[in-house]
């Protein structure tokens, strides 16, 4: 929703001063879906603009940044300004993601890696985070391996993910999705790309699928342990 405000702290000029801007609806901080109240405005520079908000949902205060022009509106004692875009909303607290319990059982690490490179994500370093989904998928697939061959473990642990892919993950939509996804990571830490239509957003969808998958393996292997009652 667009809404004009008086601004309330000017550090540019002596004039009053107003902005056109579109409210955020969503709380960098809790991440719910929200129409913020409107505390106070900042006048940064003649091209950028703050708004302080409180959210509704977590009871928590954040500020929204605008990049900002002049509209047509403006009078010699009275400025308007209209946002041109959302520069960013902070404090950005990312919203860690849980992971079914068997996931958590079979590879701890990778729940606490994945969680860190979402974290970096989340705080703009997405040159990084990619590097560390990568290494949140190793530990991920070598764990199942090891799941799935625990005599061989000392081996799956020293070999690269691709010859643990290819020698130890049966389940084709597993191995299909494994093997793309390490594409793509292994672009996030080289120079040149090879992958170049595809992202770290695609890596990551890979490994949503892959714990998807991995949880029914394991859901079913729970299930035929089962023995009938006589």
């Amino acid at each position: 929703m667009r809404r004009l405000k008086q601004i309330t702290r000017n550090n540019v000029n002596e004039f009053d001063s107003y902005i056109d801007y579109e409210e955020v609806n969503e709380c960098p901080i809790c991440k719910a879906k929200i129409a913020p109240i409107f505390i106070a405005s900042s006048l940064d520079t003649n091209n950028s603009a703050s708004i302080f908000n409180f959210c509704r949902n977590c009871k928590d205060t954040f500020v929204s940044k605008y990049s900002i022009c002049k509209d047509g509106r403006t009078t010699p004692r009275t400025q308007y300004y209209k946002t041109d875009s959302l520069i960013y909303s902070e404090p950005n607290r990312f919203a860690k993601q849980e992971f079914d319990q068997k996931i958590s059982d079979l590879s701890s690490q990778f729940v606490k890696i994945y969680n860190q490179a979402l974290a970096a994500e989340s705080s703009g370093l997405d040159e990084i985070a990619g590097l560390g989904y990568r290494k949140a998928l190793e530990f991920l697939i070598k764990d199942y391996a090891i799941h799935e061959y625990p005599d061989e473990a000392e081996s799956i642990k020293s070999k690269p993910l691709a010859q643990c892919i290819k020698n130890y993950i049966s389940a084709d939509n597993i191995k299909t999705l494994a093997e793309r996804s390490t594409w793509i990571g292994n672009d996030e830490a080289h120079y040149i790309r090879k992958q170049e239509d595809r992202d770290v957003s695609d890596m990551k969808a890979f490994i949503q699928a892959i714990v998807y998958f991995t949880g029914m393996i394991l859901i079913t292997e729970d299930a035929a342990s089962m023995a009938p009652k006589k």
